[in-house]
């Protein structure tokens, strides 16, 4: 530390072996010593080193600003007059030149004038130095000079002077990283946009703004350490306009996130929304300047995109399809921004297990006799096709009293294709409006229903007629506002649904016929497969597996779909020829005809791609026996208007008046018994009718039959003009209590003659 430094020398062995360090303190006759620690700056760590990382020293613009009078009067001795410069100031000269970008030949410069100076003693002594003198050791080589400085107490070292940030260029814009929560997408390629001045990015990321101080001197600080910057805006009909964010973790990978445009305005809720997503910054002034800065950019050159409020296709050009927070398109994967209907249940489709745990999981059907298990997978793949049928949705329900078939878990199979079962079947306890939302919402994906048996006839129907609609209910918005509520655009999917009992037939307790809802809805029973002792096990270990490994084929799926759409939209047109032309439908048979289409194109292009081994003409076999059943079944399902008619009298059988005919009765006026006749059934509380036993004469008032129709769903005109071309049914006034006690006046009447109807119909 001499100045000249003094001469050392080594004397001992050429190549001494490593001492110990305690053996070396013993030696040195004190005692123990404790091991010295390497110390780090205070404040060292990994966002500082990111923020060295864009910063650049220029000794150029240090003796600029020295020069204006704003810099430093030590380096402007060292540079003027290098004649009469001591060796150490010329060294500190040095230290802060070294560590510039400019520093050949800014050395060479405050050097090239000192007596003896040549270029290799000046590199050789640069090299020495390890870092920048502070302030305080020029003041100490050179005292009364520092104090005096507009900078003294304000920086540590002259090299401040000349710091700036290194702003990034295209070509560092272009970053690939992994993208955090989007799993089929490992690594991204990511553009970064340059940001709205007076904001810029440095060469190593980050949020900087750049100013100018009062002396005119750039002046640049830091907002934020990590790329933070808006992607785009986005219109969502209930959160109002909100903002794409992208911010890009060292460790974590790229993840998006949206805040409302109110939450960008407000300085806590700004805090809160940062805050959430990962975000810390303990000021939030030049963040919220930021984030408005980017808003008000966007909006002057960009149109905002509307949210995705669904899952499934985003358009009918089939090139992306939304699953969970993922925008899948053919040979790419993006992240989808959450809207208020989707994002709770992002967390859903997230995988679990492998790919190849799901194909073996799922081929646990491969087996034959399990071609409903099967179909009922199906329905998971067939399920984004039908947005290429006219039909919304078509209905297909399981039932069996026993318990322990599978059908459940089947279900499960089939959800686990797209994400977790236990969040995407729907169960009993969930409510009518709660299916149909998560049907909207769904938009494509399959619908599971478990367990319908404790749903009542008029629900059921109703369920039916609205899945099959492809529509959610119109809703009034909540708060007293006369305003509906937003409906996304009409669902096109595959429903699957369970129960103990059979859906028509629970329609069938509440309505005449529910002919048109079993057009709607193709039912199977479930029966037991496994009857062998000890395959409760094997059984067991499926219902796990199916509810712990999913979440993947449906991204392999939807993309090659998507790659070979006009190959996959032959196939299903030629299939669902095949199937109308061996099972017998027709146009009324529509609903089946198109779910069994997608789901057996949709289970062939899956047996293609290697994601099941069913054996696909044993399962089109077991579809035609399945639309054959069903066809059967409505077709004894045909209600005459004289079966109607029945049902109705039958019904109503205490509210009508059952006499005998009294019309013999007038030739015996006068004779004292005044023509009364004893009812064989008189009504106590209403009266919608009359019928005459020996004549077999119905005369029904019209107001109470038409509103039975109407409970039952039936045509009220069609059946009565039915009765009036088969049986001369006819429109009259009669005193319905003629013969009795009670004398009413004369009422309009439908006349009916039974004996007609029996005749007919024998």
């Amino acid at each position: 530390k001499t100045d000249p430094p003094s001469p050392v020398e080594f004397f001992g062995d050429d190549h001494p072996d490593d001492v110990d360090f305690d053996k070396f303190s013993t030696l040195l006759g004190g005692g123990l010593i404790p091991v010295p620690k390497k110390m780090t700056p205070s404040g060292s760590n990994a966002v500082m080193d990111a923020l060295m990382g864009n910063k650049q020293n220029k000794f150029k613009d240090i003796i600029a600003k020295t020069m204006n009078g704003t810099g430093c009067d030590q380096i402007k001795t060292i540079w003027k007059d290098q004649e009469n410069c001591s060796e150490p100031m010329w060294r500190a000269g040095l230290s802060i030149a070294k560590f510039c970008v400019d520093s050949e030949s800014a050395a060479h410069n405050i050097s090239k004038k000192h007596e003896g100076y040549t270029p290799e003693d000046t590199r050789d002594k640069m090299e020495l130095i390890k870092g920048p003198y502070k302030c305080t050791s020029f003041d100490e080589f050179n005292p009364d000079v520092c104090p005096n400085c507009p900078n003294w107490g304000k920086i540590k070292s002259p090299i401040v002077l000349g710091s700036s940030v290194v702003e990034a260029t295209e070509a560092d814009n272009i970053v690939e990283v992994p993208a955090l929560d989007l799993p089929f997408a490992p690594a991204t390629t990511y553009v970064i946009p340059a940001y709205p001045r007076p904001f810029f990015r440095g060469t190593n990321g980050g949020v900087y703004i750049r100013t100018t101080n009062a002396e005119g001197d750039p002046d640049e600080k830091v907002v934020y350490h990590n790329d933070l910057y808006v992607v785009k805006r986005i219109q969502d009909v209930e959160m109002g306009e909100a903002v794409v964010v992208r911010l890009h973790l060292p460790k974590d990978g790229v993840r998006e996130f949206t805040i409302p445009l109110t939450s960008v305005t407000s300085k806590e809720e700004l805090r809160k929304q940062m805050s959430m997503n990962g975000v810390a910054v303990s000021r939030m002034d030049d963040l919220m300047t930021y984030m408005t800065t980017w808003v008000n950019e966007l909006q002057a050159t960009s149109v905002a995109d509307e949210a995705r409020r669904q899952f499934g296709w985003t358009d009918d050009s089939y090139t992306s399809f939304v699953v969970g927070n993922q925008e899948i398109f053919e040979d790419s994967i993006k992240a989808n921004p959450p809207s208020t209907p989707t994002v709770g249940l992002f967390h859903a489709f997230e995988p679990k297990g492998t790919l190849q745990e799901w194909i073996d999981m799922a081929n646990f059907y491969d087996r034959d006799g399990f071609e409903l298990h099967q179909y009922i997978v199906a329905s998971a793949f067939g399920s984004p096709l039908m947005a290429l049928s006219p039909v919304a949705c078509s209905g297909f329900h399981v039932h069996s009293k026993e318990s322990g078939l599978g059908k459940t878990t089947a279900m499960f199979v089939g959800a686990s294709v797209w994400g977790n079962p236990e969040e995407l079947v729907l169960d009993k306890n969930d409510t009518q409006n709660s299916r149909m939302l998560r049907g909207e919402v769904y938009h494509n994906l399959p619908l599971y229903i478990d367990e319908m048996t404790n749903a009542k006839g008029d629900d059921l129907s109703d369920m039916v007629y609205q899945l099959t609609g492809g529509k959610q209910r119109n809703r009034m918005t909540g708060g007293g506002a006369n305003t509906e509520r937003a409906r996304g655009k009409p669902w096109s999917l595959q429903a699957v649904t369970t129960g103990n009992t059979s859906i028509i037939e629970k329609i069938s307790m509440y309505k005449n016929g529910p002919k048109a809802e079993a057009q709607r809805m193709l039912e199977t029973k479930a029966v037991k497969l496994f009857k062998e002792a000890g395959t409760k096990s094997i059984t067991d270990a499926h219902a796990r597996n199916a509810v712990s490994i999913y979440g993947h084929a449906g991204t392999v799926y939807i993309q090659y779909v998507m790659k070979n759409l006009e190959e996959v939209k032959k196939l299903r047109d030629s299939v669902q020829a095949k199937i109308d032309e061996v099972a017998g439908l027709t146009a009324e048979n529509r609903f089946w005809s198109a779910g069994a289409a997608n789901n057996l194109t949709g289970v062939l292009v899956a047996k293609k791609i290697g994601l099941v081994n069913y054996d696909t003409n044993k399962l089109f076999k077991y579809v035609i026996k399945l639309l054959r059943e069903n066809l059967n079944a409505v077709a004894d399902m045909g209600s005459s208007a004289a079966d109607t008619l029945n049902d109705y009298i039958h019904e109503h059988w205490g509210s009508i008046l059952k006499i005998k005919s009294s019309d013999d009765l007038r030739k015996n006026q006068g004779n004292g018994m005044d023509d009364l006749v004893i009812p064989e059934l008189d009504p106590k509380v209403r009266l919608v009718g009359r019928y005459e036993t020996d004549l077999k004469r119905a005369y029904l008032i019209p107001k109470p039959l038409k509103a039975w129709c109407g409970r039952q769903q039936i045509n009220y005109g069609s059946f009565i003009q039915e009765l009036k071309d088969g049986f001369g049914a006819k429109t009259t006034k009669v005193r319905l209590t003629k013969g009795t006690t009670t004398v009413l006046p004369l009422t309009h009447v439908l006349f009916v003659d039974c004996s007609k109807v029996d005749v007919e119909t024998q």
